[in-house]
């Protein structure tokens, strides 16, 4: 005679766990991709202030003024020579694109700058001889603009970084 003691799992109990390992899979990768995000924008941002204040430092070293040209997409950096500014040529002071999904908002003054890909002439922010950086606002954000990490002046040489809500456009 046949046992009728089956041992094993139904096809549908198979099924059933599969789905949910799936739905607990995309769930994960959702959470670690948007940390990344998150991670990236800060991990920018960091770089921008260190790179900013050492701008400073060579501006007090070299007792002439530096500054910076955002762009809708990158930054960088020129100092103030002859009566005219000119780019920086340095290991530690180089345009940076940002990563793909990256994009700057500058506020100076309270006014929103309008940041394009094209040449500028000008720095937007600068650095005098004495170290003394003008005020800005920076937004570093991702293309969804859900993420944001702000750089902005607390005093002529200080600069601060923080997360803002997800409210801000």
């Amino acid at each position: 005679m046949y046992s009728t003691n089956n041992k094993g799992f139904t096809l549908i109990e198979i099924l059933v766990v599969v789905v949910i390992i799936s739905i607990l899979m995309a769930l994960g990768v959702q959470m670690i991709s948007s940390g990344s995000v998150e991670r990236n924008l800060q991990q920018r941002g960091k770089i921008l202030k260190y790179s900013i204040q050492y701008a400073c430092d060579q501006a007090t070293f070299q007792n002439r003024a530096y500054g910076i040209k955002f762009y809708s997409n990158a930054y960088g950096f020129n100092q103030f020579v002859n009566n005219e500014w000119v780019e920086v040529i340095s290991d530690q002071l180089t345009t940076v694109k940002l990563n793909d999904g990256m994009k700057f908002a500058l506020s100076i003054d309270g006014q929103k700058v309008v940041l394009t890909e094209d040449k500028i002439e000008i720095p937007q922010v600068s650095c005098d001889a004495t170290g003394r950086l003008s005020p800005f606002e920076l937004t570093i954000s991702d293309t969804n603009d859900m993420h944001h990490y702000q750089l902005r002046t607390t005093d002529s040489w200080e600069i601060e970084g923080q997360w803002l809500e997800q409210t801000v456009h």
